[in-house]
């Protein structure tokens, strides 16, 4: 498997998690009488993830995908969930996960309030 197939496999798993633990708040809030309105954004870094769960018809080479991962697909098409994009540079998980050169550093470490 490429590089950018398995970064894209990793982006579709992370967000096959995240819209379960969505899920799983969206029906609490429902039956604590907090009905959410509208769909909840997901930020997404990777454009091909994005694309791939927004319309996953069409795409002949994802048969490496495990069809699980396609429950993102479902929430899109329901409108519970939105995939956003954000810029690498906006990132504020890159603080603790990559070495930043001292600019980038300073720019996200005001994202998280330090």
């Amino acid at each position: 498997m490429g590089y950018c197939k398995l970064i894209l496999l990793c982006q579709i798993i992370a967000l096959h998690d995240s819209s379960h633990k969505l899920a799983f708040l969206h029906e609490l809030l429902t039956g604590l009488s907090f009905t959410p309105h509208g769909a909840t954004p997901i930020l997404c870094n990777n454009n091909a993830a994005r694309h791939l769960a927004e319309d996953h018809i069409g795409h002949p080479n994802i048969k490496h995908i495990h069809i699980k991962f396609h429950y993102i697909c479902e929430l899109v098409e329901e409108g519970t969930v939105s995939l956003t994009h954000m810029h690498f540079a906006d990132n504020t998980t890159d603080i603790l996960t990559k070495p930043l050169a001292h600019g980038d550093f300073q720019h996200l470490r005001h994202y998280l309030g330090i």
